[in-house]
């Protein structure tokens, strides 16, 4: 390999501030997020493979959605927490469960966890609540009224915002009263709000009893501007909060958005395996770890890079939704080649096409015979079996070579 005959991207990323690698964490939401694709249904046994392998690859968080709303969902719940006391999962795997902001939801889920064998001091509750102007009045609104036995509807945004506050406040300090260790504030849409009140409604929460807040856009429409202006605001209002990023990709940003987020000092980081969420999904693992390692020179540590292509394709294989050939990282397409200008480059030093190191995926180059093929490509082929074609007695020469291609190109060619 010749590092130094191109320029490494990382010079131009050096300078970027990251939190320290050992506080970085990988949050994953395939169970959840994941599964609320439409159309996408994993059974309580595909839960658990998919969790053990996200376990062994090195993820610090998973969130396995709501246990209580139905009976497939506790034995996911039940097969993860004895799977960590069987050693198949990893002791440290931070297991979270969600609940809307109501004590029903919250007895529901202390039941649910009562009845796996789970204590609340083992399982981090995520509650979560709306942030923007739109999502607490249109959305949020009835529930608010009823709460505060409000007969009829309120003009005034500030109401609502503050029956919001009240909410959150007496649902932290509710589900702190019963044992839980770790609770994540949620706030749908957060994105779209105004920043003065979401800092105002997550101080709130913390001071009632959340320990961790979870920033969603829930609309995907956050710009890598919008994203270093919010997260610069709340990593200085909440200097020692920890805190996640939840971003999903209706404009293919969350992954640049991601690392922004991170770049600001959010050091955690909610993906899903192949990116598989609501609309256009969630930020995709693959994505935002690699993109982290090779072009900014993050490394997650203990983290298995090159046991990605094989979550993928498992996730792909239970969730129904295939993976695009020319997906970044995992795609079938990623590391294969037919371009004679591609293939004659390849041939001698693999980094002159390739920008992600296929060792460290644990895949293969591999060449692809067709209409683009060159010389310089069938040349290797018959370089790589001329004891098999000389004991054969075939005479490669230019002629031959000549017609081989033509052949190949032509066959392409009536496929099409």
């Amino acid at each position: 390999m010749m590092n130094n005959l191109y320029i490494d991207p990382k010079k131009y990323t050096k300078n970027n501030t990251f939190p320290n690698a050992n506080e970085i964490k990988v949050y994953d939401t395939t169970l959840r997020d994941g599964e609320q694709t439409p159309g996408v249904a994993y059974s309580p046994e595909q839960k658990y493979e998919i969790t053990k392998m996200i376990s062994d690859i090195g993820v610090h968080i998973i969130d396995v959605g709501f246990p209580f709303v139905s009976s497939s969902e506790r034995e996911t719940l039940r097969k993860i927490i004895e799977g960590k006391r069987l050693g198949e999962i990893r002791e440290d795997l931070e297991i979270l469960v969600m609940c809307r902001a109501n004590k029903n939801d919250v007895d529901a889920t202390l039941k649910t966890l009562e009845g796996v064998g789970a204590k609340p001091s083992e399982i981090t509750f995520l509650t979560f609540t709306s942030a923007s102007d739109l999502h607490i009045k249109v959305k949020l609104g009835p529930t608010l009224l009823k709460r505060e036995q409000q007969t009829s509807s309120v003009e005034d945004i500030s109401w609502y915002k503050e029956a919001n506050c009240k909410m959150m406040e007496e649902i932290c300090s509710y589900i702190k009263s019963h044992g839980v260790k770790k609770i994540e504030l949620g706030t749908e849409d957060a994105s779209r709000a105004e920043i003065g009140y979401l800092t105002e409604l997550i101080d709130r929460s913390v001071q009632a009893g959340a320990t961790r807040y979870i920033f969603p856009d829930t609309t995907g429409s956050l710009t890598p501007e919008a994203t270093r202006y919010y997260a610069r605001e709340l990593r200085k209002a909440f200097p020692k909060l920890p805190m996640v990023s939840h971003f999903h990709n209706d404009f293919d940003l969350a992954a640049i958005n991601t690392i922004v987020a991170l770049q600001e000092g959010i050091e955690g980081f909610s993906v899903s395996v192949n990116g598989i969420g609501e609309r256009a999904g969630n930020a995709a693992l693959h994505n935002v770890v690699v993109a982290l390692r090779v072009l900014y020179g993050v490394e997650i540590p203990q983290f298995k890079y090159e046991n990605l292509k094989k979550l993928s394709d498992l996730v792909e294989s239970y969730s129904g939704m295939p993976i695009r050939p020319n997906e970044p990282a995992v795609g079938r397409n990623v590391f294969a080649h037919e371009s004679g200008i591609h293939t004659h480059g390849m041939l001698k030093d693999p980094q002159t096409y390739e920008p992600i190191p296929h060792a460290l995926l644990d895949v293969e180059t591999r060449f692809v015979y067709g209409k683009h093929t060159g010389m310089a490509l069938l040349n290797a082929l018959f370089e790589k079996h001329a004891s098999e074609i000389s004991k054969k007695g075939i005479e490669v020469n230019q002629d031959f070579k000549d017609k081989i291609l033509h052949k190949i190109k032509k066959k392409r060619e009536e496929m099409a």
